[in-house]
């Protein structure tokens, strides 16, 4: 693996599984069930999105867990992902002490979707990644998670009278600073500082029947307690929110 694009408020890691933790991973994606969800954005112009339900990777005592309800091996990818998470305390904080869980699931773009601009602010959220798990993918099919690569609260926009995701929006379209467009390039790992705006690109026709595959992630302060929730649900980390 190796960091080949890095900005103020993003890492971008290719090549970041090896052949046989990348193949685990894309197994354990294949089996689980994919619901049609809509679009927290724009659901009228946002096309469908598919997403898995949702799994925590916790940090108990420096030894990373995987929660799912098929109760699997843990794959060794999950301690792959969170190793690397830790690495970046710089984005993240330090794993043990800034945060111990992060809560994820898989997601599925088909041709014609994308996602409108946003910023995934909740509390307790640290940062976010996204690991292309497609098999495949040409530049020419677009679906390229662009971000804007400065403090959304530097960019001085007159937002009275708009929505919340209209002054994401107007941010993103005003701001001096140049939009970053990153290719969904498979095995590619995307990490990304809480708070920023990003988007999706629309998935081109020309894509065909192949998806736009991630395992997406928000890095967050602590694990649910043991009990509390099903091991195969989406905990308040994720919430109800569309991710990259």
């Amino acid at each position: 693996m190796n960091i080949v694009a890095s900005g103020a408020r993003y890492r971008v890691i290719d090549d970041f599984l090896p052949p046989d933790e990348l193949a685990e991973i894309r197994s354990v994606m294949q089996r689980r069930r994919f619901d049609e969800v809509a679009s927290v954005i724009y659901p009228e112009t946002d096309g469908r999105a598919f997403r898995s339900r949702g799994a925590v990777l916790r940090q108990d005592t420096g030894t990373p867990t995987a929660e799912s309800r098929e109760q699997d091996a843990q794959p060794a990818a999950f301690r792959t992902i969170l190793g690397e998470l830790g690495a970046h305390p710089d984005m993240f904080g330090a794993p043990g002490e800034d945060w111990s869980a992060v809560g994820f699931s898989f997601w599925r773009y088909p041709a014609g979707s994308r996602l409108g601009w946003h910023n995934d602010v909740a509390t307790g959220r640290l940062g976010e990644f996204v690991f292309f798990l497609h098999e495949e993918w040409k530049a020419s099919w677009a679906g390229e998670l662009v971000i804007l690569d400065a403090d959304p609260d530097t960019v001085d926009v007159d937002t009275t009278g708009m929505s919340a995701m209209e002054a994401v929006e107007a941010k993103a379209s005003q701001a001096s600073h140049a939009l970053t467009a990153i290719v969904p390039k498979p095995n590619r790992l995307v990490l990304v500082q809480e708070g920023t705006i990003h988007c999706i690109n629309r998935v081109d026709p020309t894509a065909g029947t192949t998806l736009r595959q991630t395992m997406t992630g928000f890095v967050a302060g602590s694990a649910p307690e043991p009990g509390k929730r099903s091991m195969d649900r989406l905990t308040s980390l994720l919430g109800s929110d569309q991710a990259p």
